[in-house]
This record gives C-alpha cells, sequence and structure tokens, in this order.
C-alpha cells in the first residue's frame, strides 16, 4: 500500500500540474476536477484503501497548485508528490480531524523540494 499512496500521490499533482498549465484551466479548477474523480473512483474500486488514495490524491491536488516561477517543469511536480506521498504516510496519524492536515502536507512537500533544488544550485 506503501508504493501505491506515493504512486497516487504523484499521479495527483502530475494530473493538477498538467490541467492548470497545459490546459490554463487554473489552480481552483484543476484541484477540484483531481479531487471529484478520486473521491468518486477509489472509495468506489477499492473499498476501504480507497478512502485513503482518495484522501491522498487530495493533498496531491493541494500541492500541485503553485507558481510556475518556483516549480516550472514537470518532473517537479513528480518530486514533489513523492514527497507528499511520503510525508502523508509518515504522519498518518497526526491531526487526524484537525482542519488543514492536507493542505499543511502539500505545503511541506513543495517547501522540501523548493528547499533541497536551492540546496542543489548552491553546491
Amino acid at each position: 500500500m506503501t508504493i501505491m499512496v506515493i504512486l497516487v500521490a504523484v499521479l495527483a499533482t502530475s494530473l493538477t500540474y498538467l490541467i492548470i498549465y497545459k490546459l490554463k484551466k487554473g489552480p481552483v479548477i484543476a484541484s477540484a476536477v483531481v479531487t471529484l474523480i478520486s473521491g468518486l473512483l477509489f472509495p468506489n474500486l477499492l473499498a476501504e484503501e480507497g478512502m485513503l488514495l482518495a484522501t491522498v490524491a487530495t493533498a496531491g491536488s493541494y500541492a500541485a497548485m503553485v507558481s510556475k516561477e518556483k516549480f516550472p517543469r514537470l518532473v517537479d511536480m513528480i518530486f514533489v508528490g513523492v514527497f507528499c506521498g511520503v510525508i502523508f504516510l509518515l504522519t498518518q496519524e497526526v491531526f487526524v480531524g484537525v482542519g488543514g492536515r492536507l493542505g499543511s502536507i502539500a505545503a511541506i512537500s513543495c517547501f522540501s523540494w523548493l528547499g533541497l533544488k536551492k540546496i542543489k544550485d548552491r553546491v
């Protein structure tokens, strides 16, 4: 299930990013589309695991709502998606039921990748 969570996060970030910047639909619409499709598809196909995957897809879609100035390439979203999936798994039992959890995971994922990019640029 760990690999599936990370793959769904990568898919959600990438798909949201493509809808925003290739289809030019904007971040709110793109995130809403990915979240809606995930919320309808995963729980109906995979029962219990489906709810978890729909939730991680939502976090991934939030993570992709970023400026192209900071993350100019799709490959950036792939790495942000990996971070998102891993952080989601590590914090699964933290702040359950508290508002802002998925957005916090998304923000931490973006900050982590941005930080690594800045470190790489300085080395």
